[in-house]
C-alpha cells in the first residue's frame, strides 16, 4: 500500500510539474493510471500538505486568466470551475471579479459578438436581442448585458453617423 501511495506521488508530481491542476481533475487523471481511492486520496492531501495543490489559488488565477482572454462572465466562470469539481464556495469567491477584469471581459464578449453579427446589428431590435444573448451565453447579469449592448449601439451609431455629418460630397461626385 505504501509502495502505490509512493508511486501516485511520484506520478502527481509529474504531472503537477507540467501544469496546474484543481484538486478533483488531478484525483480522475490519478485515477485513470489505475491507483486506488485510498492511494490517489493521500497523495492529494499530502501534495495540498506542501502547496503542491491549492484550489482556492487556482480558482482566482482561472477567473483571472479566462474571463478577460475569453470574454467570460462570472456566471461562465462559475460554471466551468464547477464541472472541473471546484468546491462551490470556491467557485462562487473566484467568479466575483474586479470590476476591471469584469470591464476587460465584458469588451473581449462584446468584440468576439460583433464578429458574428449582421452590419448594423445596434439598429434592430432584433440584433441588439442576439447580442444580449450572446452576452447572456457568456455568463453576464442581464441588467450588465443590456446596459453594455445599449452603450455599444450609441458608440456604433456615433460612429456611423460621423461619416455621413463630414463636409463636402460623401459619394465623391463632381
Amino acid at each position: 500500500m505504501e509502495r502505490e501511495t509512493s508511486r501516485a506521488f511520484l506520478a502527481a508530481l509529474k504531472m503537477l510539474s507540467r501544469r496546474d491542476y484543481f484538486r478533483a481533475e488531478l484525483a480522475v487523471r490519478l485515477g485513470k493510471k489505475g491507483f486506488s481511492p485510498s492511494a490517489i486520496e493521500r497523495t492529494l492531501g499530502r501534495c495540498a500538505e506542501m502547496g503542491y495543490l491549492d484550489d482556492a489559488t487556482l480558482a482566482d488565477r482561472f477567473a483571472e486568466l479566462r474571463a478577460p482572454s475569453r470574454g467570460w462572465g462570472p456566471g461562465r466562470i462559475r460554471a466551468e470551475l464547477t464541472t472541473r469539481g471546484v468546491d462551490e464556495a470556491i467557485s462562487v469567491k473566484a467568479s466575483k471579479l474586479p470590476e476591471a477584469v469584469l470591464d476587460q471581459a465584458m469588451a473581449t464578449a462584446l468584440r468576439r459578438a460583433s464578429v458574428r453579427a449582421r452590419d448594423g446589428w445596434w439598429r434592430t431590435g432584433e440584433g441588439r436581442s442576439l447580442m444580449i444573448s450572446s452576452l447572456l451565453r457568456r455568463g453576464f447579469e442581464p441588467e450588465e448585458a443590456r446596459r453594455a449592448v445599449g452603450r455599444q449601439c450609441v458608440i456604433r451609431e456615433a460612429a456611423d453617423h460621423a461619416i455621413d455629418d463630414q463636409p463636402g460630397n460623401p459619394e465623391g461626385i463632381s
